[in-house]
């Protein structure tokens, strides 16, 4: 009977356990497509992929892609002629307010004829629609008021935590 009440308790739990499966295959997936955005210095892209809020707030989509059209073409002055972005494993997605949320590291690697830049940081992924579609925020010197102003709703529930300082090696 114990067996029989654990399977059945299983079989209903089935559809929330695949479904969890689900948004952590989406978040992947669209995590490793905005890697590729910045890997490609897709301004168009990237922007796609930030919040509405974080785009709105900062003047819109043509001012945010104007700016990282700038940030591209600093980082290149500086002699970075590619770039690398690698995404880590998720953490569990949880709802808050009516976001679902998740943390994933990423490493962003800057490279050059003579430089090698490493920048360990985290993003904070927030879907709207239950996992279906995510949108990504990069934490790298993001403060509390800065999230606040964004996601009112979030403030104190992300936990923030400083980045430890670029590594910089000059490759001969």
């Amino acid at each position: 009977m114990r067996k029989i009440r654990c399977l059945l308790i299983g079989l209903m739990l089935l559809p929330a356990i695949l479904r969890a499966a689900d948004v952590v295959t989406i978040l992947r997936r669209d995590a490793g497509r905005c890697a590729l955005m910045w890997q490609r210095g897709d301004c168009e892209g990237i922007v796609a992929y930030l919040p509405p809020e974080v785009v709105a707030r900062a003047g819109g989509r043509v001012v945010v892609w104007r700016d990282l059209k700038d940030q591209f073409a600093q980082a290149r002055a500086l002699g970075a002629d590619r770039m690398q972005a690698l995404v880590g494993r998720p953490s569990v997605p949880r709802q808050i307010a009516s976001w679902m949320t998740a943390i994933l590291p990423v490493t962003a690697i800057l490279r050059g004829a003579h430089l090698e830049m490493t920048q360990q940081t985290r993003v904070l992924a927030l879907s709207p629609d239950g996992g279906k579609r995510w949108y990504f925020l990069l934490l790298y010197q993001i403060t509390p008021a800065d999230l606040k102003a964004w996601f009112p709703e979030l403030a104190g529930k992300i936990a923030l935590v400083a980045d430890p300082p670029p590594q910089m090696d000059v490759v001969f």
